[in-house]
């Protein structure tokens, strides 16, 4: 499809495979380009090769479509989007003490999270700050929040996804 509206008009595309399982969204100002671009260019990805049919839908301009490809792919859940394909945990370090040297780090910081959970701040299915951001709010190293974090994992209460993050189990509820 030609680019068809105003200079600064921004495509939001769907790619879906033979199944018509959404596989991805992208926003371009030369869609077809950005197609040949994810089979060919230096960003290729393999999936794209299973891509049976395309959409297009245009935008008057790009904060639009931005706007727009966010609310698509957290209702629409693509295979292969990472950006927005998810929604971030609310953290807020102020909530949590800084841990002193003499205390235990690793069961202190394992409960700091436990309690965003099991009191609902944290729901089932957000990504979690950044084991950077979470050691810093609590003044420990990354690897006293990654013990923490995997402890929390054995639980059942988080869940590592290669590539996206933390997430709060979907199996977790609040007390």
């Amino acid at each position: 499809m030609a680019h068809q509206n105003a200079d600064d008009a921004t495509a939001l595309y769907r790619l879906y495979d033979a199944s018509d399982v959404l596989l991805y969204v992208g926003i371009s100002v030369t869609p077809e380009a950005r197609w040949k671009a994810h089979l060919y260019g230096p960003d290729r990805f393999p999936w794209a090769r299973t891509v049976a049919r395309r959409t297009v839908e245009w935008h008057p301009d790009r904060a639009d479509a931005l706007r727009a490809e966010r609310q698509v792919v957290l209702a629409e859940r693509p295979m292969h989007n990472g950006t927005h394909n998810y929604s971030n945990v609310a953290f807020d370090p102020d909530r949590w003490p800084r841990i002193s040297n003499g205390d235990r780090k690793t069961p202190i910081v394992a409960a700091l999270i436990r309690e965003e959970i099991t009191t609902g701040r944290w729901s089932p299915g957000q990504r979690l700050p950044p084991l950077k951001v979470m050691a810093s709010a609590a003044a420990v190293s990354t690897s006293i929040v990654s013990k923490a974090s995997g402890e929390l994992q054995r639980e059942g209460l988080l869940t590592f996804e290669s590539g996206r993050g933390l997430f709060v189990s979907v199996a977790s509820k609040p007390l």
